[in-house]
């Protein structure tokens, strides 16, 4: 050995700015689109973001067409259509001004109030509420007692059982066996030990599921109906396929896509001599890479549907799961000569509108199922089969894991273990067998 300078040729992957661009381009979904590009933007002065040609500008065009011209008509009209829905703590405020609270617990409260979560829920204790406002325990939940009388019923519980009490009080059920339930015994009610329960409160199974299917009719989350998430999703397809006369036509859906210009006003400083323009020269070739980008984007999602859309024809005719063929992210990027991440990256939370409506694109991605016949099947349709199975069952006498794979092999050649079945049932999320057995038809 020997200390020494040796030169040696090596070839390594060197991850460019430009191809973490092209990258990120790739993976961000049309609606998220707008918000990178504007990013982009304010740290190139070269480029201009046009609004998405989407919603908003159909909106407008079709307040034009209806004869309102001016832009003053236009906002009113647009103002119409939007409709703020009541928050839950409205819904609650409104209520709470009727109730006999003392001027000097108003504010404490208010406290309560802004503490109650999107499910109607109260985040705060009534000893760390007495120690932030210096007055007792009893105090606050005197009041959290009093908010526990708004609507929707429910409302303020610190917990599930407590939520599900108020409900059952406010129907005076406090003497029935759905209220012991909950009261005594919720964490075996949840784990559904039927003849456990039966046998601690000297009742039949048959009793205990009939409280059981009742406790189902009340509402763990109270303040549900006035959350967000409970408003319809809007989907932003970022490719469509629709069917004409047996022919698939597939686009890029570009209505809700930002749209990439070069702002002209400093066009006449590029290409000069001195440092602001070396600094626009280089701005005006990241412009170019962000355009070719997008470019790249476009054609790598409507190469990879029309991949799809061929080998899934089937499908896209009947729209029935049971016809989806196993399709790897290798097969297709060997059919359109990518590579493998770059499909996975382009399918990344990217939504495909049919005339079926809107679907994950990573959904068409399955593994294969090897059937006894020496052919294969979809992850996806045996999913499906499960499902069927389930739902047909004995509920006195539900199907085990491994019966449900004996059955999808007797009846449809699908060799899968139970430990496949079983996270495939948990994907659908049905529950256990042990969990799905009833006493009562």
């Amino acid at each position: 050995m020997e200390m020494g300078l040796f030169q040696q040729q090596s070839m390594n992957l060197v991850m460019t700015t430009e191809l973490r661009q092209a990258i990120a381009i790739l993976q961000v979904p049309s609606f998220e689109l707008t918000s990178y590009l504007q990013e982009q933007a304010l740290e190139n002065p070269l480029i201009e973001i046009a609004e998405p040609k989407g919603m908003f500008t159909t909106l407008k065009k079709s307040v034009r067409k209806n004869g309102m011209n001016s832009r003053t008509d236009e906002n009113q009209h647009l103002e119409h259509l939007i409709i703020e829905k009541e928050t839950l703590y409205d819904y609650l405020y409104k209520q709470s001004i009727l109730l006999p609270i003392e001027e000097k617990d108003r504010k404490l409260f208010q406290y309560l109030l802004l503490s109650i979560d999107e499910s109607g829920y109260l985040t705060v204790s009534a000893l760390e509420t007495a120690a932030r406002f210096n007055t007792t325990v009893e105090k606050c939940e005197e009041l959290i007692s009093l908010l526990q009388t708004l609507e929707p019923v429910g409302i303020g519980a610190r917990d599930l059982r407590e939520c599900l009490l108020l409900q059952l009080r406010e129907q005076h059920l406090e003497h029935t066996l759905s209220y012991i339930i909950v009261d005594q015994h919720l964490d075996q009610l949840a784990e559904r030990k039927m003849k456990t329960l039966a046998s601690i409160l000297n009742v039949t199974p048959q009793e205990v599921e009939k409280a059981a299917d009742f406790l189902q009719t009340l509402e763990p989350r109270p303040g549900a109906a006035f959350s967000p998430v409970n408003d319809q999703a809007y989907l932003y397809p970022d490719v469509s396929v629709t069917e004409e006369n047996g022919k698939f036509h597939i686009s890029v859906n570009e209505q809700y896509s930002p749209i990439l210009k070069l702002n002209d006003s400093y066009g006449s400083l590029l290409n000069g001599k001195n440092a602001t323009s070396k600094f626009l020269d280089d701005s005006f070739q990241k412009f170019n890479w962000l355009k070719k980008a997008l470019e790249q984007r476009r054609e790598t999602l409507l190469n990879i549907t029309k991949e799809i859309v061929r080998v899934q024809e089937t499908y896209f005719l009947s729209f029935e799961k049971s016809d989806l063929i196993p399709l790897t992210l290798k097969e297709v990027a060997d059919e359109i000569g990518v590579h493998e991440s770059t499909v996975s990256r382009a399918v990344k939370n990217k939504v495909l509108q049919t005339t079926k409506g809107a679907v994950e694109l990573k959904s068409f991605f399955t593994a294969k199922i090897f059937t006894q016949d020496g052919g294969s099947a979809s992850a996806t349709s045996a999913k499906t089969e499960i499902k069927k199975l389930v739902d047909n069952e004995d509920k006195q006498k539900p199907l085990s894991d491994q019966m449900l794979a004996a059955l999808l092999e007797k009846n449809n050649g699908l060799s899968i273990s139970r430990r496949t079945v079983a996270k495939y049932r948990e994907e659908l999320n049905i529950p256990s067998s042990s969990k799905r057995k009833r006493y009562t038809s």
